[in-house]
């Protein structure tokens, strides 16, 4: 049996995609050739990060299917092991089963009785929250020229943008 050598790439694939080694932007030809690479270079990260979406839904798609399928029996010799070990978990090759004690949790089914049983016996459960609406603040500074206490009109100057 002979072992498989991984290398990993190092140098650009093709000349073509590499710049020379005293690349400079000087002309219109070396301008192009950077911009196009850029922008090859986002579209490869989007079609990377959509393949990888997919990647993720089916890896999500097949646990669910096992777990579906396989998941009463796996806990059930989960349970016989334990029990005979008297352990909380079984150590495989691949992972580990066990249980966990889960923390106790609090639903809220209806969030304005809740409210109100705090208002009058846990007070200090309640939080008020006072948010600025930027929109309105920036329409009344564009209408009035006032700047309020506060703030600091940034923006308005060109940016430069690769596209």
């Amino acid at each position: 049996m002979s072992a498989i050598k991984v290398t990993a790439i190092t140098t650009p694939v093709s000349a073509e995609s590499a710049p020379p080694d005293t690349f400079t932007v000087d002309d219109s030809a070396s301008a192009n050739w950077l911009v196009r690479k850029i922008v090859e270079a986002r579209a490869y990260a989007k079609r990377v990060k959509l393949w990888a979406d997919v990647e993720v839904k089916r890896a999500q798609n097949e646990e669910q299917f096992f777990i579906q399928r396989y998941g009463r029996q796996l806990e059930a010799w989960a349970r016989n092991e334990l029990t005979a070990a008297r352990r909380k978990c079984v150590k495989l090759p691949a992972g580990t089963v066990g249980y966990r004690t889960e923390p106790p949790k609090l639903d809220v089914m209806d969030e304005e009785k809740l409210i109100a049983w705090c208002r009058k016996t846990l007070p200090d459960a309640l939080r008020v929250e006072t948010h600025v609406l930027k929109s309105l603040v920036k329409e009344h500074v564009k209408e009035t020229g006032e700047c309020p206490d506060g703030v600091d009109i940034g923006g308005g100057q060109q940016r430069f943008y690769i596209k």
